[in-house]
C-alpha cells in the first residue's frame, strides 16, 4: 500500500530576543478550515485546500494542487510561553503565529535564608 504524501507548505520563520514568528501564505485553504493548536513542542497546522469550480465538461488530467488537505508540523522550543502563542489570518490568507520567548536571565542572584535560633 503506498503512503499518500500531503503537499509541503511553505513558510518563513523569524527569530528575535523576544519572540519567533512565522509567516505562512494559505492560498486556496478554506478560512473555515484553519487549526492551529500545539501539542508536543510542536505547532500543528492544518487545512483544506478550496478547489475551484470547473465547467462540468473537464476530466482531470494531473490534480496536485487542491486534492489534498494541508498539514505541517514546525518544532517550537521549551522555553516559551505557550500561553501566550496566538495567531492571526490576513485578509490574503497569509497565517502568521507568533511565539513569545520565556526570558531566561543570564545571571540571578538568589537570598539566602538562615534558620535558626
Amino acid at each position: 500500500m503506498t503512503e499518500i504524501q500531503l503537499p509541503t507548505i511553505p513558510y518563513d520563520l523569524y527569530e528575535s530576543p523576544q519572540e519567533i514568528v512565522i509567516i505562512m501564505p494559505l492560498w486556496w485553504v478554506k478560512k473555515e478550515s484553519v487549526e492551529v493548536k500545539i501539542e508536543n513542542y510542536r505547532i500543528l497546522i492544518r487545512g483544506e485546500r478550496e478547489k475551484p469550480e470547473l465547467r462540468q465538461d473537464f476530466i482531470s488530467i494531473q490534480e496536485e494542487c487542491y486534492r489534498w488537505p494541508i498539514e505541517l508540523e514546525i518544532d517550537i522550543p521549551p522555553q516559551v510561553y505557550f500561553d501566550q502563542i496566538h495567531s492571526k489570518l490576513s485578509k490574503d490568507n497569509t497565517l502568521q503565529i507568533i511565539v513569545p520567548k520565556a526570558l531566561v536571565p543570564e545571571k540571578i542572584q538568589l537570598e539566602v535564608e538562615y534558620e535558626g535560633k
